[in-house]
């Protein structure tokens, strides 16, 4: 029993691991590639990864007509609006801003379920998101109260965490019909035909001209097969064991790892300001998930 419970945790830690390492491959590629054309073929190897594998295990569901509109738009938030954001914003900021921008997800999605779902909130869920926005500022502010990071790609980041608040409203209805391994896949391939147009309008030359490099083909498989993928896998098979309380708990190790592997292979450069901001911006993230009393909003 203890064995099994090891290799779930181990499971749930491997996600997060390859979750912090995608800011890192993501920088990589970027040399190479521009972010539009990064993110398509990234789906694209990790929709042929997830087809094949969900087949094999027999997880594929075939989705009902009429829930084929809901799809679409759950895809439009989550690859598209997500990945437009998060791609742009990671070529503006370093790994670790970007890794704690997106580690505040869980704080706001209460919020959009409120008022889209009318599911009640909790008086913690105001007080996290505030203690960890002051974290956020420590981590993006100079001691001199300056931008230490671009102001233009926190934007993108915070397109990045609001579209997730209407995929998370969206995700919960579907989940009530299929598993998350045929959510997960039929999100990527619907993804790859929203980035399409922007690609061959904006990406065209760089989709044409991609340099055939051993660096590059790794770094956009692992992306792919590993952050696209097999985290998610990983993850669901941990929540399904522990819930999704103690699952999410794990997501805040993202910004640990994101700092410690920024740190190692970007030498980037760490403040004592910012390291208390990643604390503190970590101290509201598990204050927001606490149950407090529940609050009503009239």
């Amino acid at each position: 029993m203890k064995k099994n419970t090891a290799l779930i945790y181990l499971a749930l830690v491997l996600s997060m691991v390859f979750w912090s390492f995608s800011y890192i491959w993501i920088k990589k590629v970027y040399v190479y590639l521009n972010p539009l054309t990064t993110v398509f073929l990234r789906l694209i190897i990790s929709s042929i990864f997830l087809i094949v594998i969900t087949l094999v295990m027999k997880k594929l569901q075939k989705p009902h007509r009429k829930d084929i509109p809901v799809i679409l738009f759950l895809s439009f938030f989550q690859p598209f609006m997500y990945f437009l954001g998060e791609s742009y914003g990671i070529q503006l900021v370093s790994p670790t801003v970007a890794a704690i921008m997106i580690s505040t997800i869980p704080l706001f999605v209460p919020f959009s379920m409120y008022f889209l779902a009318k599911e009640p909130l909790m008086s913690n869920n105001f007080l996290g998101i505030l203690i960890s926005f002051l974290g956020v500022l420590m981590v993006v502010l100079n001691q001199d109260l300056t931008l230490a990071a671009s102001p233009l790609g926190l934007m993108y980041m915070c397109i990045a965490v609001c579209s997730v608040m209407g995929y998370s409203v969206l995700l919960q209805r579907l989940l009530e019909k299929y598993n998350p391994y045929s959510l997960i896949t039929y999100q990527n391939i619907v993804g790859i035909f929203y980035f399409l147009p922007l690609v061959l309008l904006i990406d065209y030359e760089d989709l044409t001209t991609i340099p055939y490099n051993t660096d590059l083909l790794l770094n956009l498989l692992a992306l792919a097969v590993f952050a696209s993928s097999m985290a998610y896998f990983l993850f669901m098979v941990g929540t399904k064991k522990v819930g999704v309380t103690k699952a999410t708990l794990f997501t805040y190790l993202i910004p640990i790892f994101t700092a410690l592997l920024s740190y190692i292979i970007f030498q980037e450069k760490f403040t004592v300001l910012k390291i208390v901001g990643i604390f503190i911006t970590l101290a509201g993230l598990l204050l927001g998930k606490s149950p407090f009393q529940r609050k009503k909003l009239h």
